[in-house]
């Protein structure tokens, strides 16, 4: 083997309460999941990109993007004081130049926990345990010894397909036992079970966003059984799960939805998929993920083939000034960001937020949000010099989204209208925004007056067409 292979693997089971350290992640831009690798009991975190609180809602009719009327005023007011030396004044009319409410701010928010039992698995006899996630393939991998056989689950996230497929299966026929269920379910949320399918959707209380996750069992051998909130498999050689999701949001001022049940979306791509096997499908997702993932290869010190696990690799970094070591962990890490890009955003969903699709709470840190003020930007840095312009394209449509929101910003902040005369005079936004047209600054103003966010963007956005030269893509879609 003539280069390094990146593959971040653990020798034990994840955590299940410490999600941000043990996780391994897979993501399609539309989609993200997490793996701990339990053994007897595997809990997978599910999100979907759209899944938002905030925003326009019947509960809130006069939703603004929590701008404050004639602020401009105060704006000229605070600008003068300071001309004139009189900074005590100016300190107390800054409260006056924050957003008028944070009320439907929001936050994104976790879809729900696939918990996935084992109910023949005692982890007490399990031997050569491995969890992995192989970077250089974009698939993760648990696999361990029990009784004989040997035992593989394995899990990928499709673009093309817009799903999230696993695998398990043992080189024993009739050792698959699984039960399928969820947790961490949204108020008033429904639970349908039907066949080898089960349905899991609702509508947020807070904004009435509606949303839909479906799975769909399919068993080699053994005998599916449903119970009114699960599905379990008895004795099958292997079990293939296919997953995906959606909602009803779209980004368009400024109603931000579609109109279509997320169940229509949900129906269409399990209806393609479920015609394909596990190994087609993820021929299309590889031949899809290594067009972007293979332009970039980093190899120090001629250091090649399969690295230690990352308990080995962290410790022995720590503690010594191996070149080895490091030549392995680093460019590691180089290609985890590549991948995490990838997985995170792609063209047609959201760009990646402060946690890329991944989250496990409904009240995460920063509302998960999109802090424009430098994390944004930084989320994109390596887009272009790391060969991946094409993930940026997510970013370029949210900024253009934000415009006409922002021109609203623009005149209640700054007096600068866009009229009949001049339709685009002018747009801003500041630290913080989400899928709902949040332009106005933050409720405190040291940390949410930020007015060079954008500008600071668009620097993201020229570097498209400098990495690429794509002139057609410049005129149509940047400039």
């Amino acid at each position: 083997m003539d280069t390094i292979r990146n593959i971040i693997k653990f020798t034990t089971p994840g955590n299940q309460e410490k999600w941000e350290e043990y996780c391994l992640p897979i993501g399609n831009g539309y989609l993200g999941a997490t793996f701990f690798g339990g053994i007897e009991k595997e809990r997978v975190v599910l999100n979907e990109k759209t899944l938002w609180t905030g925003g326009p809602s019947p509960s809130r009719p006069d939703y603004n993007g929590g701008n404050r009327t004639g602020a401009a005023a105060f704006v000229a007011e605070v600008q003068q004081l300071l001309h004139d030396g009189k900074y005590d004044e100016a300190l107390e009319r800054l409260p006056m130049l924050t957003c008028g409410t944070d009320v439907g701010y929001g936050a994104y928010q976790l879809l729900c926990d696939a918990i996935i039992s084992f109910s023949n698995i005692n982890p007490a006899n399990v031997t050569a345990y491995s969890r992995q996630l192989d970077i250089d393939n974009s698939i993760y991998e648990c696999s361990f010894d029990y009784e004989g056989a040997h035992h593989l689950r394995k899990a990928f996230a499709s673009y093309p397909d817009r799903v999230i497929c696993m695998s398990f299966s043992s080189s024993k026929q009739r050792r698959i036992c699984i039960r399928i269920s969820l947790d961490k379910c949204h108020d008033n949320s429904v639970i349908k079970v039907q066949n080898n399918r089960l349905d899991y959707y609702g509508a947020l209380p807070d904004n009435q966003l509606r949303y839909q996750g479906s799975f769909v069992v399919l068993n080699n051998g053994g005998e599916i059984i449903c119970s009114k909130d699960s599905i379990m498999v008895e004795h099958a050689d292997d079990v293939t799960v296919y997953f995906t999701a959606a909602t009803d949001y779209a980004d368009i001022y400024p109603e931000y939805r579609n109109g279509t049940d997320p169940l229509y979306t949900v129906n269409e791509i399990l209806e393609k998929c479920t015609a394909k096997s596990f190994e087609e499908l993820y021929k299309i997702h590889y031949s899809d993920y290594s067009a972007l993932y293979n332009r970039v290869k980093l190899q120090f010190n001629d250091v090649k083939g399969e690295i230690p696990s990352v308990e080995t690799l962290l410790s022995d970094y720590r503690e010594s000034n191996n070149e080895v070591i490091a030549s392995q962990l680093e460019p590691l890490y180089f290609q985890f960001g590549r991948y995490l890009l990838i997985s995170s955003s792609r063209e047609g969903s959201l760009p990646a937020n402060l946690q890329g699709v991944w989250n496990e709470s409904n009240c995460p840190p920063w509302c998960c949000d999109y802090h424009i003020n430098v994390n944004l930007q930084m989320n994109y840095w390596l887009a272009y010099n790391t060969n991946l312009a094409e993930t940026a394209k997510p970013l370029v449509r949210y900024l253009e989204k934000m415009r006409e929101p922002g021109r609203i910003t623009a005149k209640e902040y700054y007096g600068i209208v866009s009229d009949k005369e001049k339709p685009e005079n002018g747009w801003i936004a500041h630290t913080q925004a989400t899928p709902f047209g949040w332009t106005s600054p933050g409720w405190d103003f040291y940390w949410g007056w930020s007015t060079a966010a954008v500008a600071w963007l668009m620097q993201n956005i020229w570097e498209y067409y400098e990495f690429t030269q794509d002139k057609e893509y410049l005129k149509n879609e940047i400039y």
